[in-house]
């Protein structure tokens, strides 16, 4: 008997679903993915490049050709399509063509529903025509195609996150003056301390961004359907020709409510470690599915391709009758702007001293590598743990080399197993002097750690 397996999504995650439930049951399993877009295995981390035209063309941003998953794999694809309904008692969905308008129903034996996240953006804001958002392919086609003309001067960037930063760099690449408004007191405020976004803000307005920040926009005016300015929450307007709201994102719930799925916390599908949702044989993962943060061992959301495809990966095998758990994160991410890599895991100091921790910090600024093999960059690293038990709570770092990323790394992987700072002195990092001193920053965090905690724990 076929095993008749439906995808509502076709990102990362749902992709990651898909293959791995056909690889592992091959012809017993039929496999369709429903996406509303044109693709599929696509990378939306890299739109800010594109639009800054450092990607030269939209399909380098697509991870595998249509081919690879039709032809190669043997899955379904139905493009441009939307699911407008799901009647989980019947194992059924109604679907709906984009393209022609054709409609349709599809049995299914299990449901993977990866719709993914939506902008957070009031509506009324998204009437004018030179209002954008930045969270698919098209929508990055379509604000490049705007901002590289001649007669676009003034681009207004709405938030300050990951999306917001890099892309305010790549318009300030293009010649544009761009206006960043973060509701934040600093950049990156929700992956950052403040004593730790100081040079990314400065090198920021070094390439000539004009930052407000503390402020939040309240509404898009303008005239018929081109917008003119923004209004602050001061009462002050901000004209631009451009507007990009990048003021974040949220589960994109709207199908699993209807389904009657439990939604969690957090605001997106609960599942538990198997990607199981409340309705049997029905799996959520992705950027509309919560999970576990294994630091503070509560529920969080945290959408990002990493944690996408494992959950895919994951929900695919168990569909396939194999057995494996996705336990949680503990939240690691990284981006790069202004000539900067920075790099987050775990709890800041802030988050930390929330939730119950009793907090303590270390942070050292040092070399990336030895100084007789040429101008070393430097790395600022701030590290944080728990006093009573000295267990590691979270990690930031900011470089002029991509070394912060891989330091942060090792830490998440330390967080990971719960180690402890006198875990962070005994680990053994690789040495060489081109890329690391001997004593590694790493390791002089943990030396600072006992000067506030003592030797031995």
């Amino acid at each position: 008997m076929t095993v008749r397996i439906a995808v509502v999504g076709g990102g990362a995650a749902g992709m990651a679903a898909a293959s791995r439930a056909k690889r592992l049951l091959g012809d017993k399993a039929e496999v369709t993915v429903f996406e509303k877009g044109s693709w599929i295995s696509f990378a939306l981390c890299g739109t800010p490049y594109y639009i800054g035209c450092r990607v030269p063309t939209l399909d380098m941003l697509v991870h595998y050709p249509l081919e690879e998953f039709t032809r190669r794999r043997g899955i379904n694809v139905k493009l441009k399509t939307i699911v407008t309904e799901v009647d989980p008692g019947a194992r059924q969905l109604r679907y709906r063509s984009l393209a022609t308008g054709e409609e349709g129903v599809y049995e299914y034996d299990y449901l993977v529903l990866a719709t993914g996240a939506r902008p957070r953006v009031p509506g009324e804001w998204l009437r004018y025509r030179n209002v954008y958002t930045l969270h698919s392919l098209g929508d990055a086609d379509r604000l490049r195609a705007t901002v590289v003309r001649n007669d676009v001067k003034r681009v207004v960037v709405i938030g300050g996150g990951y999306t917001g930063v890099e892309a305010a760099e790549n318009l300030a690449r293009l010649g544009r003056r761009v206006i960043l408004i973060h509701s934040g007191e600093w950049l990156l405020n929700k992956m950052l301390d403040h004593d730790m976004a100081g040079e990314l803000m400065e090198r920021a307005q070094n390439a000539g961004i004009e930052l407000v920040l503390g402020h939040r926009v309240t509404d898009i005016e303008g005239a018929g359907d081109i917008a003119a300015s923004v209004l602050l929450d001061n009462g002050e307007r901000i004209d631009g020709d451009v507007f990009l709201a990048a003021s974040g994102i949220e589960p994109n719930t709207t199908l699993a409510e209807q389904m009657g799925l439990k939604i969690g916390e957090t605001g997106a599908v609960w599942t538990n470690e198997r990607m199981e949702t409340s309705i049997k044989d029905v799996y959520a993962v992705g950027d509309v599915a919560e999970t576990r943060d294994l630091v503070t061992g509560g529920r969080v959301w945290w959408p990002f391709a990493t944690a996408a495809n494992k959950m895919g990966f994951v929900a695919g095998t168990n569909i396939a009758g194999g057995d494996a758990v996705f336990p949680g994160v503990v939240r690691t991410s990284a981006m790069g702007a202004f000539g900067l890599y920075v790099a987050a895991t775990g709890l800041n100091e802030e988050e930390a001293r929330r939730h119950g921790f009793d907090a303590v910090a270390v942070k050292v600024k040092a070399p990336t590598k030895a100084r007789y093999m040429g101008e070393p960059g430097e790395i600022l690293l701030k590290v944080v743990a728990d006093a009573e038990t000295g267990k590691l709570l979270g990690a930031q770092a900011v470089s002029s080399d991509p070394s912060s990323f891989w330091r942060v790394n090792v830490i998440a992987s330390l967080i990971w197993r719960g180690a402890t700072v006198w875990d962070l002195f005994s680990v053994d990092v690789g040495y060489w002097p081109g890329l690391n001193p001997v004593w590694d920053p790493l390791t002089i965090a943990a030396r600072l750690f006992f000067r506030k905690l003592g030797t031995k724990p």
